[in-house]
């Protein structure tokens, strides 16, 4: 049962609140990436993936567009036959990286419609009686290195470094 094999949970839609990732959820989860190198089975019915193959999250701004990728509904993945998929991880390096609201980030490719919405980290400091209100601007996303220009669109000001 390749259902088995992986469940990449999708971001909680609870989390959009003003405690955790504001006004939408976090996305980190929907930018998730497993690749398997020279994997071996004990059961035959894994075979068909081959040895080297990847996980994707199901992420409906980035995994339908991505060659060579196909659903697994079971799993809320795409099941992969890229070596070029990879996780963009970009941040602010201003001091103000916990305080100002860049989000959302959409990364894009030119030419296709794709636009994978970014959140920034979640909120995880606990002051007691309310949160922090601390946030790193940290933003992972999935990418494919093989394909084309990709645009970084800011919803909020950038950071200068």
């Amino acid at each position: 049962m390749p259902d088995a094999l992986a469940y990449i949970m999708p971001p909680n839609p609870g989390w959009a609140n003003l405690k955790d990732c504001v006004e939408f959820p976090c996305t980190a989860p929907a930018n998730v990436l497993f690749s398997f190198k020279g994997t071996k089975y004990n059961l035959g019915s894994y075979t068909s993936y081959g040895p080297d193959f990847q996980l994707i999250a199901n992420n409906t701004g980035i995994s339908p567009f991505i060659p060579e990728c196909t659903p697994e509904l079971g799993m809320n993945a795409y099941l992969c036959k890229r070596n070029s998929l990879g996780v963009l991880l970009f941040e602010s390096e201003d001091e103000d990286t916990e305080d100002r609201s860049m989000q959302p980030v959409y990364i894009s490719l030119n030419g296709t419609a794709m636009a994978n919405k970014l959140n920034s980290m979640m909120d995880h400091v606990w002051d007691g009686f309310y949160t922090g209100q601390k946030r790193l601007s940290r933003f992972p996303g999935l990418i494919d290195g093989d394909r084309g220009v990709y645009n970084l669109t800011y919803t909020g000001a950038p950071a200068k470094k």
